[in-house]
């Protein structure tokens, strides 16, 4: 369902459905698209990020870029004009400084094609527009609640987005 903050929130029950919801998002990513995960840890903003991956065609596993901050991944797109690479970061671990010392990977990256997707984005989030804001929370033993909002609002792909993850709206 649409909030009035213009978020639209959905439960996957299930790791499955996370995976399934991650692969309808693939399907509308284009290149230079910007995903800022948010959530507790534990909550599953790399658990997507793979699976978004994997359905994007990534030629190796997505581990948690915790350590090394930033991980790219090479595509094997399905259809002409996909997105070719991913640029994976995390920024939970490193300070304020260091996390906008990433910037510039980050807009490099976007501006080259690449999905980039943010874990603990806070200290570079408004830099990084336009955007689709992901909040992650935990629902059950293995589900999630998963917050989606684009930046700015009038994201052009969203009516395909509501229509691809109906069937877990809430």
């Amino acid at each position: 369902m649409s909030r009035d903050d213009g978020r639209i929130v959905a439960v996957a029950p299930d790791t499955e459905a996370t995976a399934a919801m991650a692969g309808a998002l693939a399907d509308l990513l284009r290149p230079g698209d910007v995903l800022c995960l948010d959530g507790d840890l534990g909550a599953g903003k790399t658990t997507f990020v793979a699976a978004l991956a994997e359905h994007l065609g990534a030629e190796d596993p997505v581990v948690s870029p915790t350590f090394t901050l930033e991980n790219r991944h090479v595509l094997t797109p399905r259809v002409a004009g996909a997105p070719q690479w991913l640029a994976h970061y995390d920024l939970y671990r490193p300070g304020e400084d260091a996390r906008r010392d990433l910037l510039p990977s980050m807009l490099e990256a976007r501006d080259e094609g690449a999905i980039v997707a943010v874990e603990w984005p806070a200290a570079v989030r408004d830099w990084l527009t336009p955007r689709l804001d992901l909040r992650f929370a935990v629902e059950g033993p293995d589900g999630r609640r998963i917050g989606l909002r684009p930046e700015p609002s009038d994201w052009p792909r969203r009516a395909n987005l509501l229509e691809a993850w109906r069937r877990w709206l809430v």
